[in-house]
């Protein structure tokens, strides 16, 4: 969770860290749609808009925390991907360097994306299940599309095989794209294991870190209740005789407890 310094309050936390995970996964599936070259007039139009929002969003979030910070210094050092998020790329992206402009979006985005959800990638070493899922979906369409290319009439370019192996590995299966050849079937198979190991993967790491959240919270208030017990009491104003009196006091009365 990401601490912010304007609330001590864990459900205002836990809230920012979901509504900007969403934001950069609205971010990045932007950038990603601006490379398409297929998108009507109206649509990019719709698209640059949104993309503008966003932007506007992480601007305004990245400057009232930096001035809320108390230290503007490790807050600037530690908030690097957050202000190239907010670089003014996207009035380059029409530049002969459009496309690596873009890309440096969809990594800053990435990357802010990460910086989120990284206590959920860590939990129960998701993070080695989340790569090898997503390795396993690209080399299985990379091989869906050896197998299927020019035999299959569903699967005519990488950009379908690519699509029908997101699909499988998420165990949705539309049924839109088959493979029709042994070794497409074969690759199907595995993406399938890998796909519903990857989910329960997910079920299980959701799980345990709301659990061990919810724990440190008992805990937390555990420690906040028996500092409250702990009473200060200023006794400078009284005697030296008074103070050594009121210490054997105390001294008697916690005796007497145990």
């Amino acid at each position: 969770m990401r601490d912010l310094e304007f609330t001590e309050n864990e459900k205002i936390e836990w809230i920012y860290d979901v509504v900007a995970g969403i934001m950069a996964i609205i971010a990045v599936l932007i950038v990603m749609l601006e490379f398409s070259k297929t998108l009507t007039e109206s649509a990019m139009r719709i698209i640059n808009i949104a993309d503008i929002l966003v932007y506007i969003i992480f601007a305004l979030d990245y400057f009232i925390r930096l001035f809320t910070a108390k230290n503007k210094k490790k807050f600037f050092k530690h908030n690097i991907i957050d202000l190239i998020a907010i670089l003014p790329l996207g009035f380059l992206t029409s530049s002969t360097l459009g496309s690596a402009f873009k890309l440096l979006k969809v990594v800053s985005y990435v990357l802010r994306l990460i910086g989120n959800v990284k206590e959920i990638l860590f939990t129960n070493g998701f993070i080695y299940a989340l790569g090898s899922t997503i390795i396993i979906t690209i080399m299985g369409s990379i091989g869906i599309y050896i197998f299927e290319d020019g035999i299959s009439a569903t699967i005519t370019n990488y950009g379908d095989a690519l699509w029908w192996s997101f699909v499988t590995v998420t165990t949705v299966g539309y049924g839109d794209i088959s493979p029709s050849t042994g070794g497409g079937r074969f690759i199907a198979c595995i993406l399938m294991i890998a796909g519903i190991g990857f989910l329960s993967m997910l079920t299980s790491t959701i799980s345990t870190f709301f659990f061990a959240a919810l724990e440190n919270k008992k805990l937390k208030e555990k420690n906040e209740f028996q500092d409250k017990k702990q009473v200060m009491i200023d006794i400078s104003d009284l005697s030296l005789d008074k103070r050594k009196n009121l210490i054997s006091y105390y001294e008697f009365l916690k005796g007497g407890e145990q």
